[in-house]
């Protein structure tokens, strides 16, 4: 009997929570949608695949999963705030449920136990919505179980369309079955296109992307000023230095400042996310001793790290592989044969160049020089030629002979061969790894004017930043 009493107590304390969550939803989530004078923020790109998956299941009324995934600080939870405004015009606000999961733990509650208060207070069970449902689970990583109450829900539910975000690990917590069925949506840092819409208004035309990224990779910039139109004008050396150093996440809109609360993120990401990923508190400790390491520029062969963090070789690989499971670094890897790929280490990016900055401000060693936005232009190149690889199905390399270019874009036909300076920068280091790589088609990304010099394109760093 009094367990009885006591289990519908607590569903009653439930129910409560599930209903404040649906009635503050919209004053929780305005901040993310618009400024502080009620004017609306401008959408990143990815929000148009958002929402045409949204519409596609407006259309048919079935069921839909979307993985929503990315670096922790991305821009995720904004993407879902745009959704549900956009959504509100058009659906009863009690079937649009944004609940971050990082909210329920500390109360002890459940995705399944939420959405078990949330039939009761509906009066429908999920196997008979009677109306489109939408659930955003945002933070999802934070309940162990999640994955099996998606499936759950994906399975049984009708009318119901569910976005779920996390960090870049979390499609590896899915069901295998779930996830050949569920869609991916992957956010990305800002690039520096759409740092200049958020922050400064300034729309590059889409016309321009396509034929500056055509131009790359065809490695042929011919007629690419007449294309520009005064688009060089509309922003700066400065800004291009402060996307840079702060500006390829979304928290330089809104935040004083930008370096202190990207390290907030850094340290949320290895008190909390690390420890999901099961790694030692002893390895945690070393987390942010080894990215100094990377923010610094140090070679990072494995034998050195062990010695200078005291952790296992082992130890260390393991470390770096959550780091690249929660995209905070990425591996480029050697050119060459298997053997050759094998024995040389990595060579590890930030994913977003702002982390770089983060970790050297906070250890006290953030120069605002030109060796420092040497690095943090190459974390940029590195990540548009990431973003590019994946799109095109091709392989990002470096050269690991002395003296070798930055970067190797290859494909299964083709390759260009890219080396990067924020200041002057001749052809040698590129013409070098052509020679040994037997491509023909070089980039040299640098301060300077656009010009081709026999089969090398000299390419200034801030057209190049406009690709994307």
């Amino acid at each position: 009997m009094n367990y009885t009493k006591g289990k519908l107590m607590d569903e009653k304390l439930v129910e409560s929570i599930v209903r404040r969550t649906i009635d503050t939803a919209e004053s929780r989530l305005r901040k993310y949608v618009f400024t502080a004078g009620g004017k609306k923020r401008p959408e990143r790109k990815p929000l148009a695949k958002l929402s045409e998956e949204v519409g596609s299941f407006l259309k048919t009324r079935e069921n839909k999963l979307l993985v929503l995934y990315g670096l922790r600080g991305v821009g995720k939870t904004t993407m879902l705030a745009q959704t549900y405004f956009k959504l509100l015009p058009q659906i009863p606000r009690e079937r649009i449920i944004y609940v971050s999961l990082d909210k329920l733990r500390p109360l002890g509650i459940s995705l399944n136990e939420f959405v078990q208060a949330y039939e009761r207070l509906l009066g429908e069970r999920v196997e008979e919505f009677s109306q489109p449902t939408f659930l955003f689970v945002d933070e999802a990583h934070y309940d162990e179980n999640f994955g099996i109450t998606v499936k759950d829900l994906y399975d049984s539910a009708s009318n119901l369309m569910i976005v779920v975000t996390g960090s870049s690990s979390l499609p590896l917590k899915f069901d295998l079955d779930l996830m050949r069925r569920a869609k991916r949506l992957r956010v990305h840092p800002l690039t520096f296109t759409e740092y200049l819409l958020l922050k400064r208004g300034v729309q590059i035309p889409r016309e321009l992307n396509e034929a500056l990224k055509h131009a790359l990779l065809n490695c042929d910039f011919s007629g690419i000023e007449e294309k520009i139109n005064g688009v060089l004008l509309k922003f700066s050396e400065k800004d291009v230095e402060e996307y840079l150093i702060q500006g390829s996440l979304p928290i330089y809109l809104t935040s004083k400042s930008p370096l202190e609360d990207s390290y907030e993120t850094l340290r949320k990401i290895v008190e909390v996310d690390l420890v999901r990923e099961g790694l030692s508190e002893t390895t945690r400790e070393k987390a942010l001793g080894l990215l100094l390491l990377l923010a610094s520029g140090e070679s990072l062969a494995y034998d050195n790290l062990s010695s200078t963090l005291g952790l296992a070789k082992g130890t260390i690989e393991k470390l770096i592989e959550k780091l690249e499971d929660l995209e905070v670094i990425f591996p480029i890897r050697a050119y060459g044969s298997l053997g050759k790929v094998a024995r040389k280490t990595p060579k590890y990016k930030f994913l977003a160049p702002i982390l770089r900055s983060t970790v050297l401000y906070e250890f006290g060693l953030f120069e605002r020089d030109s060796k420092t936005l040497d690095m943090l232009l190459e974390d940029a190149v590195a990540l548009y030629l990431h973003l590019l690889a994946r799109e095109r199905k091709a392989r990002l390399h470096y050269d690991a002979q002395k003296g070798g270019a930055d970067f190797i874009l290859k494909d299964h036909s083709k390759g260009i061969v890219v080396e990067v300076g924020w200041g002057k920068k001749g052809p040698r280091q590129v013409i070098k790894t052509m020679k040994k790589t037997g491509l023909n088609r070089g980039l040299v990304i640098y301060n300077g004017q656009l010009k081709k010099k026999d089969n090398v394109w000299f390419v200034p760093r801030e057209l190049f930043l406009l690709m994307l």
